[in-house]
């Protein structure tokens, strides 16, 4: 390995970018039951805005044409609303067994790898000690 030059490390150093400051400093002082309250209160919040969210979303859709949001729509503090589309496919019965069938050699044999997300879901009990009478109330990827 070749050495760095003189100055070359206090360089580097002096180019990085300044830490940015924790966004969230109060949790570092929080206990643990306390972190899991406030996570639950948070997906209730994420929650309700996504209803929110939604609501506008679909009276925006009414008043914007389709052109005007697919290009683009100037909202206040330079933000830009445009719309954005993805395409699933519905497959009948035989034509999604060929493919699950497909998916799984493929699996056994080596040519698909998985890919796995790890997420927190908040649920809540309804009757207690009874984990198979849960209510979902939430599910943020982390």
């Amino acid at each position: 390995m070749t050495p760095l030059p003189p100055g070359a490390l206090n360089h580097l150093l002096q180019s990085l970018p300044p830490e940015r400051p924790d966004p969230s400093p109060h949790l570092a002082d929080l206990s643990t039951d306390q972190l899991l309250q406030r996570r639950v209160e948070i997906t209730g919040q994420l929650k309700n805005l996504e209803q929110e969210r939604q609501a506008i979303d679909t009276e925006l859709l009414e008043v914007f044409s389709d052109a005007e949001l697919h290009f683009g729509v100037r909202a206040p503090g330079g933000w830009v609303l445009r719309s954005r589309s993805r395409t699933s496919w519905d497959y009948d019965a035989e034509t999604r067994g060929a493919i699950k069938g497909l998916q799984q050699q493929a699996q056994r044999d080596g040519r698909a790898q998985p890919l796995v997300s790890t997420y927190l879901v908040a649920v809540q009990e309804v009757a207690q000690g009874s984990p198979t009478h849960q209510k979902r109330v939430g599910c943020n990827d982390m």
